[in-house]
């Protein structure tokens, strides 16, 4: 987890718009990538789009809460930070398992590092929330 902070802490956004575009193009990225992999695939399913699709609205309304509360609290940017890049990390990973399963070739280590990134994270936050 330090890592995963001191990468916050020196990753910036080069303005304050890409906080919310960056983690919403890739959604809709994600989005795009898993229906193709669906209809290749002959598996579109309205439910299963309909359950991604609310995901997505919500990631996009944790977004919003996060920018009201930085510029209302005048919270830290970091904390804005932290939330826009997991929410892009969690798209990326998507987004390129989908990709994968399309047949577009992936760099081993390039699915290697975001999976142990995410993994990371994750992990860092489960063991957190079992101990307290």
């Amino acid at each position: 987890m330090e890592e995963f902070i001191e990468l916050l802490k020196n990753f910036q956004f080069t303005n304050a718009v890409w906080v919310l575009m960056i983690p919403v193009s890739l959604m809709g990225i994600d989005v795009l990538t898993g229906y193709l992999n669906a209809w290749l695939k002959h598996d579109v399913k309205s439910y299963r789009m309909r359950q991604g699709l609310v995901k997505k609205c919500g990631e996009i309304l944790v977004l919003l809460i996060g920018k009201i509360f930085e510029y209302g609290l005048g919270l830290p940017s970091i904390i804005m930070n932290a939330i826009s890049f997991y929410i892009i990390l969690m798209e990326l990973v998507s987004v390129i398992e989908n990709l994968d399963k399309i047949g577009v070739p992936i760099p081993k280590f390039l699915k290697k590092g975001l999976h142990q990134m995410s993994d990371s994270i994750q992990n860092d936050d489960i063991s957190k929330d079992k101990e307290g």
